[in-house]
């Protein structure tokens, strides 16, 4: 599936100082972790949320079969594309 840009929401911002912020962000979706590990899930959100490097996405994956958790963080913004990671290696 694709993102659905209703069920994500900006839900705080950490200052990491000199007005280098972090924004945290909820989402919740049917769709399998690994589909939100794929690099341009999130492009739809890039523009409307302004998102950037550092920004974490905190994730509710497969609500409609076995629901888990997925943290995300923003690697990467480059002209619209975003790439996230959730740091297993």
């Amino acid at each position: 599936m694709a993102l659905n840009v209703k069920a994500l929401s900006r839900t705080g911002t950490s200052d990491r100082g000199s007005r280098n912020q972090a924004n945290h962000y909820v989402y919740s979706t049917p769709d399998a972790a690994a589909t939100l590990n794929a690099a341009g899930y999130f492009n739809d959100a890039a523009t409307k949320f302004n998102l950037k490097k550092g920004d974490r996405i905190f994730c509710s994956v497969a609500v409609d079969g076995t629901p888990a958790m997925l943290n995300l963080i923003v690697t990467n913004v480059a002209t619209g594309v975003v790439t996230v990671d959730d740091g297993v290696a």
